[in-house]
Formats: C-alpha cells, sequence, structure tokens
C-alpha cells in the first residue's frame, strides 16, 4: 500500500509538470456548480455491478429468459437514475474558499470551505485538497468544511485546486468537481533555538562610550547650564553662537533590540533562520520594539502583529539553499 501511495504521488507530480494537467483560472468566488463542472464516473462497486448485470443479460438471451432479461433491463434503470442522482446531488452546490491563515513549517494548515445547498434533502460529500480529505453531512443549513494540509518547508504554499466529490444515493458512481483557488499562503519558519533573553542579556548593552553610541543620537543644541558634562559643548557652534552651547541627546529605548543576521554566524543557513524566527516570536511575546536585518532586507524598529507578520514573512522568503 505504502508502494503504491508513493507511486500515485510521483504520477501525479508527473503529470503536474504538463500543462494540460494543471488546474486553470482561478474561479472566481462564490462558485455555483453548473452541468459542464460535474464529472461522473463508476466505482469499483459499480463496475462490479455492471459486469454482473452483462452476464445476466447474455445468460438471459441465451436461455431465452424473459424473466431474467426483465429484471435486467430493471436493474439497469436503476444504476442509470443513480448517476443522474450523483450529478443532482452536486448540481447548483455553492462554494467559498476563506483565506487561511499562516503557520509554521510542520504544523497543520487549515483549509475551510463554505458549502450550501438550495435542496433539503441531507446527502453525505467528501471534499479534499491532493491526498488530504475529510467528510460532512449537508443539509438545509450551509456547512463549513475544513481540510488539514500539512506543511513541510517555509515560504509559499500553494493550493491549487480542491475537489468536492460525492457517492450519492447508491456509491455505484463518484460525481465531483473542481474548484480552482490558485492560492498562495504564507508558510513560516520553524522557531526553536536559543532563547531571546539568555542571548541578549550580555550582547545588547555595552557599557561607556561603546554604549552611548549605540543607544544615543545627537538630537538638537541648547544653552550651557550648570552641571552639563565639558564633553556636550559643540565648541564650534559656540563659537559661531558667542555662547556655550551643548549637545542634547535624545536616549534610546533599552528596550530596543536589533535581531541581526550577521551575529548568528556560527549557525548554519536554516539555523539562523529559526532562531530568527524564534527571537520575533519572543521579543513580541515579551512586548518588545525589535529590528530585523537579514541579508537583502532590514527592517525598522517596531512591534505589534503587522510588524512581526513582516518580519516573519521577510524570514520565510530568504532563498533555500
Amino acid at each position: 500500500m505504502v508502494g503504491a501511495a508513493v507511486s500515485n504521488e510521483g504520477l501525479a507530480a508527473w503529470l503536474r509538470r504538463f500543462p494540460l494537467w494543471r488546474a486553470g483560472p482561478r474561479d472566481a468566488q462564490p462558485l455555483v456548480i453548473g452541468n459542464r463542472r460535474i464529472y461522473v464516473l463508476p466505482t469499483r462497486f459499480g463496475l462490479f455491478i455492471g459486469i454482473a448485470l452483462a452476464v445476466l443479460n447474455l445468460g438471459s438471451l441465451n436461455y431465452n429468459n424473459n424473466a431474467a432479461l426483465l429484471l435486467g433491463f430493471l436493474v439497469i434503470s436503476l444504476c442509470n437514475n443513480a448517476l443522474i442522482g450523483g450529478h443532482l446531488a452536486l448540481l447548483g452546490l455553492q462554494l467559498r474558499s476563506q483565506t487561511p491563515q499562516p503557520v509554521f513549517a510542520g504544523q497543520m494548515l487549515s483549509l475551510t470551505v463554505l458549502v450550501s445547498q438550495r435542496a433539503i434533502q441531507t446527502r453525505h460529500y467528501v471534499i479534499s485538497h491532493g491526498p488530504c480529505e475529510t467528510g460532512f453531512m449537508l443539509g438545509a443549513e450551509p456547512l463549513g468544511a475544513t481540510i488539514s494540509i500539512p506543511t513541510e518547508k517555509r515560504g509559499y504554499l500553494l493550493i491549487d485546486r480542491i475537489r468536492i466529490a460525492t457517492l450519492h444515493p447508491l456509491g455505484l458512481a463518484r460525481a465531483w468537481c473542481t474548484l480552482n483557488l490558485q492560492e498562495d499562503v504564507m508558510v513560516y519558519p520553524i522557531p526553536q533555538g536559543r532563547d531571546l533573553n539568555a542571548y541578549f542579556a550580555t550582547a545588547d548593552m555595552g557599557s561607556g562610550r561603546q554604549s552611548r553610541q549605540q543607544t544615543e543620537q545627537p538630537h538638537h543644541l541648547r544653552e550651557y547650564r550648570s552641571g552639563d558634562s565639558r564633553k556636550q559643548i559643540a565648541w564650534k557652534a559656540s563659537a559661531r553662537a558667542g555662547n556655550l552651547q551643548v549637545r542634547e541627546y535624545e536616549h534610546g529605548n533599552a528596550d530596543e533590540l536589533l535581531l541581526d543576521w550577521h551575529r548568528l554566524g556560527h549557525l548554519d543557513y536554516e539555523a539562523r533562520i529559526s532562531q530568527l524566527c524564534l527571537w520575533v516570536l519572543q521579543a513580541e511575546q515579551r512586548q518588545r520594539r525589535y529590528a530585523l536585518s537579514i541579508p537583502g532586507v532590514r527592517l525598522a524598529s517596531g512591534s505589534g502583529a503587522e510588524h512581526q507578520h513582516r518580519c516573519l514573512e521577510a524570514l520565510a522568503l530568504l532563498p533555500h539553499v
């Protein structure tokens, strides 16, 4: 069974390389399933019933058994009605997908599809994306069906299309329709590594002149007041003004952090990404302002859900090596 599953996945991946087998353009939502979007094929059970009916009718003709012929044609008409019933079970269904929330690599991505119908009958449906599927009973009330999709690596995960199918009413045929989503969902990196406080306790804050250069920036000039340090006097500006002018400094926030890619040279490529991802989450959780510096991108200091998303997105979209 495992070998068959692997071979089927390999065949599907090979077929997706050809344009003929790729999903079409994105469908407008909500999608109301029409006649041209429904496909019906017999199941294994349906094929067995078809072969049995063929043998029954051939034997009845050979032995000129009218009762057996009547039974055979009666069952054939019932099977034909079952095919039509499967088609009608999907006709008129309305599908609307909800945008999935970003997840971290290794977690399950939840894709919810709202399904509604005009009929009042309760029927069983299966909605799937590749090998991931979920079954549900749909009645007169709309229902949200959720598919759990595994994620393996960071970056964008393409959800090309989903399929809704039914075996209604007798299980002789499978009727299905596909919804082309063509939606990219963000998958964040795996957060792991050292704790934020353990690393920045001694790495961020220096002392003396070095600390001052990192945490203070010249803001404006003011007149000298008793007690000001002579190091703050702007001698050139004082000479032009005719009185002593002192540099006023704007003190930086001690809670601000710089999450710097280049300070993690002891880690390999993916480990750096995972470590920075963990620090972004911890800094946000502890309500500290933080900036992110990675190759090709530098995000200014900030905080909040939007800033966290920008940082995690930048980490997730770093090239794979």
